[in-house]
Formats: structure tokens, C-alpha cells, sequence
């Protein structure tokens, strides 16, 4: 609807004789409107959602954003603009020149070619782009315009238009394939989520980099303290150096039970978590962008989640719960120390899987660590966090490289248990989950966050890209219960750098904003508010500029009627030609002569000698003071309809 009703302000000068004697000021304050329109509509849109969809979203409104340019050419006096009205130099430098008496050429620039051009780019952009239809019509209404401007001939442009098609399929598919190589390449580098499958960096030698771009902002309830890990996902088969599930679809996920409490829906996380009082459990704030189905970062015992603006929730047999987020940034709360997990108890067959090239290794340490099966949980954990506490050092310079197990025998977790016994928390979680199958206790591998930077200024805490962690869910029989084991030593804590470079602190500033100016907008009290204050803006602004053409016609009127002349003008019939000449040229400019502006039209038309004829034909009529022949009245209505009739066709 809005490029419907542009497309008629823009066409309407064709019925309309109505213009306005725009100057160079009134043009340049027109770019000025249109540069301010531009800066604050690609700020609003960077704030308002996802940077990747910003550039085209801003390039999709482009052709109303500079309609005001547009506006002023169509309806002003002049059938194109100074390309001063584009520089603050070119116009100091032609002011400087005015002030001086000097020359100075000035270029010209028809606006409609720009606006043409930026049309099309916004529509390439739209969901219609990928029809069958969409490049036949772009070149079509190319070689229109094109013709219309009289730079082409059908014949010539036949080949030149189906050359330009061939190469624009071409390059659409080297754009999609370009596309799909860069989707896979950052994919692999930013790690995506995968429910079913991680890699990790196991048997791999070098420098653990880590974004410290704030993933998630995170803010307990008052007088409560925030939970110390955040898991997205937990898998149960190692497989040399990557984790994955047994179950390795989609259908393991099930939608989340809602059930309203106390007046508020709340998204259940376990089957009992109806039964559990919200106001009886501590909760937190989450909030953070999210794709869809993004992992949501959750302690291991959550209970209910609230407030989230979702399209839906879904949660695997193994804890991971996912979102559908209705917009791209989500806040909400989470309720947490429940009586239940969020993951099924352990599978027999599943959870007590050892890899046969770490079963000597593990039944080694095993036997040095005194611990047999069936040993109590407590003692378990306990041998473990002093084992790798005391005998083991974290680092994120990584060293240990997998490899040829034909030929050594000995795996990156053998190495990493006897010879380095350092490393970083993969390859301790991955350590202790097998040491405690073997020692006869279900145990899986997590991966998630941890929460340690606190954000003493708006109290809560910010989770970045380097507190990504991975650690242990270990089963406890006797409570029935999953829980969380971290057998990395705690100076991990200590090289995790606490106080971001002043870049980076710009760069959250910056994510804090668009985040929390997208969530200010989007609440439904403050959408209606903000929707009234743009229209009245709107509104005013409109009137503003309706009034300011108003007066600016009239003066215009008054000016022609106290300066023009009144007398009798002699027609002829090439003053019929003057309506059709003007979809072609626009409005005769005040004051120049009609013989001059018609004889414009000569780019147009293939023939230019019946113009010629045509206008010196229509001069000596008009001035010569001897009366017209006869022969020579017919002969200038036949070149007329001539004229008229090719100008039809052009």
C-alpha cells in the first residue's frame, strides 16, 4: 500500500499542472530531509533488530526515504537537479563563485534515474524476488525506461537485455553458492548449536579462542544468589574427541506444558512442576538475542520459565530445552531448585558407555584412585575433585594432538591422564564422566555457561562467549535426581580476563542498548505510545511542508500574472503538441521560449528533420507579418500529426 501511494505521487505530475519553482535551497534542505530520514531509519532498524538484517531492511525502505528528492525534481520547474545540491563543497565553492562574479558550469543529475535504480534493488529484496517471473519483468521494465529516455532501440536492446539476464542468473547462483560456502565457514567457526552432536577441541593442539561478545545478561531475584553453571545441552556417547546422542532426530523433542498460577503462564520444565508454588522458589531475569531454536542457557534444576515471548519451547529427553522466539531479543524469568530435572533418568544402555580405546586407561586410574563399584556417590565425587584438583593443572594453551592410535596405542584422554595432565575443561569433564562409569554411576557430559562476571553497576551478572564451560551431570540415586559435577580445578576462574578492553566495553554498551531499546519498544503499554508520537511527528511535518507548497504556489501564480504577458498569442497547431511533449521533457520552465523547449524532443525522435521543418514552419507564423499561406498552414498540421503520432510510439 505504501509503494502504491508513492508510485501515484511520483506519477501524478503527468496530470497535474500544478509546480512549484523549487530553488537550489529548497532542493539542498529536500537532501538534507532525506539524508536525516536515511541516518535515523538505518539507526532504528540496527536497533530494532538482528545486524544481519539490517543493510537490506534499510535498503527495502530506501525508495520512500528519499521520495523528498524525488518529489522536488517531479514537481519542480527543472527536469534535473544541480549535483551542487549533493555537496557542502560544491555549494560553498558555487557560493564563493556567486559572491565573485565568476562562471561556473554546473552538472545536472535526473533523480528518477536513481530512484528507478534503488526501486529495483528494494524489490530484488522482497519475498517475490525468487519467482520465475521476477527477472523477465526487471528487464522489461529496464529496457522501458531505457527507451522511454530515448538511449535505446528495441532491435539493439533485445541482445543486450538477454545478455544482462544470463549474466544476473549467474550471478544469483554464484551469490547463493558464495553464500552457502560463507553460511558453512562461520558456522564451523561460531560453533552452532547442535542438540545431538558437539565438537570439541580434544586431541587438538593450539590457543582456545573464545568471543567475548555478552551473550546473555542475566539478574537474580533480590537477596538471592545466581546459579554457578547454565547448561544448553547434555550428551552420553564419546567418540574419541566429539560428544553425541544416541538419539540423533529431531522427534526426541516435545513441546513444554504450560499451566497458569496465580493468573500468569508458566512454561513447565519437569512432569511435577505443577505442583511446585512459584513464589517458594528462587528465580532469575534472563535476557539475551535468540535465534530460532537457540538453546536456552538453564541450571540443571530448573522448574518453570515465565514471561518469555514465544512461539514455543521444546525440551529433549536429556535437559536441552530450545526456543522459537516471536522477536529477535527475549527476556523473561526462570525459576530454579526445583524437585525435578528437566532430563529423563539414565539409560542402561546408554549412560555407562566407556570407549574401548580409554578402557585401560580409565581402569588404571581407576585402581589407583582406590575407588571400586559400588562405592558411595559422595565418596566418588569427592576422590575425583581432589584428584584432579591436586595433580592437575588448566590451561588454555592446548598441546596434547591425537593420534595415530595404530601406532601409539594411546588416546588424547590416555595422554592427558598420565603424561600432560594438563588441559582445559573438556578434556576434564570428558575424563570424569568416564571414570565414574566406570566406577558403576550414570554419568553424561554437559555443555553450557558459567556465571562469573558480575555487573555490580545494574546488578546482575553478563555471560560472554569465554565463560563457555563444559563439566559433569552425574545421576544420584538415593535423590533421584541428576547433578551438576565440575572437576576442573578452580583457577580456571582466575584466566578468564574479568575487566573487558575499552573496545569491548564499547561493544556492550552498544548490545545493551539496541537490546534493551528493542524490548522498551516492543512492550504492548509502549508500542501504542510510540506508534502515536511517530504519527503525530508525521503529521506535523506533513502539514508543515503542505503548507509551505501552498504558499509557494501562490506566489508563484501572482508572480506570472504581474510579470506575464497578456496580449494575444498567434497559435498554431504545434501547441497541440505541447501535452504530449511534456511527458517526455516536463513542465516548460518560466520563461523560455516553447520553439526552444520542443525542439528538446530531437534525442527522441529517429526522425529529427520533421521537427526542424515543424518548429521553423511554426515560427514564421507566428512572427512573420506577412499572413501565412495556405500550403504552408496544411503542411504544419501534417508534420503536427506526424509528430504527435511518433511521440505516441516512442
Amino acid at each position: 500500500m505504501l509503494g502504491l501511494i508513492l508510485a501515484l505521487v511520483v506519477e501524478g505530475r503527468h496530470w497535474t499542472r500544478i509546480r512549484w519553482d523549487f530553488e537550489d535551497e529548497a532542493c539542498g534542505k529536500a537532501w538534507q530531509i532525506t539524508s536525516i530520514g536515511i541516518v535515523l531509519a538505518a539507526v532504528l532498524i540496527w536497533l530494532d533488530g538482528s545486524r544481519y538484517t539490517a543493510l537490506p531492511s534499510l535498503l527495502s525502505w530506501l525508495p520512500a526515504l528519499i521520495i523528498p528528492m524525488q518529489f522536488i525534481q517531479s514537481y519542480g520547474m527543472r527536469e534535473a537537479m544541480p549535483i551542487s545540491v549533493f555537496s557542502f563543497l560544491a555549494r560553498r565553492r558555487r557560493e564563493r563563485s556567486r559572491r565573485f562574479g565568476l562562471i561556473e558550469e554546473t552538472s545536472s543529475f535526473n533523480f528518477g534515474n536513481a530512484l528507478f535504480a534503488v526501486t529495483m534493488v528494494a524489490a530484488s529484496l522482497g519475498s517475490k524476488s525468487s519467482s520465475a517471473l521476477f527477472l523477465p519483468g526487471l528487464l522489461l521494465l529496464g529496457g522501458w525506461m531505457l527507451m522511454s529516455k530515448g538511449h535505446g532501440r528495441p532491435l539493439l536492446l533485445v541482445p543486450v537485455l538477454m545478455l544482462a539476464g544470463l549474466m544476473a542468473l549467474g550471478g544469483r547462483y554464484a551469490l547463493e553458492k558464495a553464500e552457502e560456502w560463507i553460511g558453512n565457514s562461520a558456522s564451523q567457526m561460531r560453533g552452532n548449536f547442535d542438540p545431538n552432536f558437539v565438537s570439541t577441541l580434544i586431541g587438538t593442539a593450539g590457543a582456545i579462542q573464545q568471543s567475548e561478545d555478552i551473550v546473555w545478561r542475566l539478574k537474580p531475584a533480590e537477596k538471592s544468589a545466581p546459579p554457578r553453571l547454565l547448561r544448553t545441552a547434555s550428551f552420553n556417547n564419546f567418540l574419541g574427541a566429539n560428544w553425541r546422542n544416541q538419539r540423533l532426530d529431531n522427534t526426541d523433542f516435545t513441546d513444554l506444558d504450560t499451566r497458569l498460577i496465580g493468573g500468569e503462564a508458566y512454561y513447565l520444565l519437569g512432569k511435577n512442576g505443577s505442583a511446585q508454588n512459584p513464589a517458594a522458589l528462587p528465580h532469575f531475569t534472563l535476557r539475551g538475542t535468540a535465534a530460532a531454536e537457540s538453546p536456552l542457557p538453564l541450571p540443571g534444576d530448573s522448574a518453570m520459565l515465565r514471561g518469555f515471548a514465544l512461539d514455543g519451547v521444546e525440551r529433549n529427553s536429556f535437559g536441552t530445552v530450545r526456543v522459537f522466539p516471536k522477536h529477535p531479543v527475549i527476556d523473561g524469568a526462570v525459576f530454579w531448585k526445583g524437585d525435578t530435572n528437566p532430563e529423563m533418568p539414565p539409560i542402561e544402555n546408554e549412560d555407562f558407555q566407556i570407549p574401548r580405546s580409554e578402557r585401560e586407561i580409565i581402569g588404571i586410574t581407576l585402581t589407583e584412585l582406590g575407588i571400586t563399584p559400588g562405592r558411595p556417590l559422595r565418596d566418588q565425587l569427592a576422590i575425583l575433585r581432589t584428584f584432579f584438583h591436586r595433580d592437575f593443572r588448566y590451561t588454555r594453551e592446548l598441546t596434547i594432538l591425537q593420534p595415530n592410535s595404530r601406532i601409539t596405542g594411546r588416546s588424547a584422554i590416555n595422554r592427558f591422564l598420565t603424561d600432560s595432565r594438563a588441559g582445559h575443561c573438556e578434556y576434564f569433564a570428558t575424563s570424569a564422566v568416564l571414570l565414574l562409569r566406570a566406577g558403576g554411576i550414570p554419568a553424561r557430559y554437559a555443555t553450557g555457561f558459567a556465571v562469573m562476571e558480575r555487573d555490580a553497576e545494574r546488578g546482575g551478572y553478563v555471560i560472554r562467549g569465554t565463560h563457555g564451560h563444559a563439566w559433569c551431570r552425574v545421576w544420584d540415586q538415593n535423590a533421584g535426581i541428576w547433578i551438576d559435577f565440575d572437576p576442573t580445578p578452580p583457577d580456571w576462574l582466575g584466566s578468564i580476563s574479568h575487566k573487558p578492553r575499552l573496545s569491548q566495553r564499547f561493544n556492550d554498551q552498544i548490545k545493551r542498548l539496541r537490546e534493551d531499546f528493542f524490548l522498551w519498544r516492543n512492550r504492548s503499554e509502549n508500542r501504542i505510545a510510540v506508534s502515536l508520537v511517530m504519527f503525530m511527528m508525521g503529521l506535523a511535518m506533513t502539514a508543515f511542508i503542505v503548507k509551505r507548497l501552498w504558499r509557494s504556489r501562490r506566489r508563484v501564480e501572482a508572480a506570472h500574472r504581474a510579470t506575464g504577458y497578456d496580449g494575444p498569442v498567434t497559435r498554431t497547431p504545434l501547441h497541440a503538441l505541447e501535452p504530449r511533449a511534456r511527458k517526455h521533457l516536463g513542465e516548460r520552465p518560466p520563461g523560455e521560449p516553447f520553439a526552444r523547449w520542443l525542439a528538446r524532443l530531437r534525442p527522441v525522435l529517429s526522425n529529427k528533420n520533421t521537427l526542424d521543418e515543424a518548429i521553423a514552419l511554426h515560427q514564421r507564423q507566428r512572427f512573420d507579418p506577412k499572413p501565412p499561406l495556405p500550403a504552408d498552414q496544411e503542411r504544419l498540421a501534417h508534420l503536427a500529426a506526424e509528430l504527435e503520432a511518433r511521440l505516441k510510439g516512442v
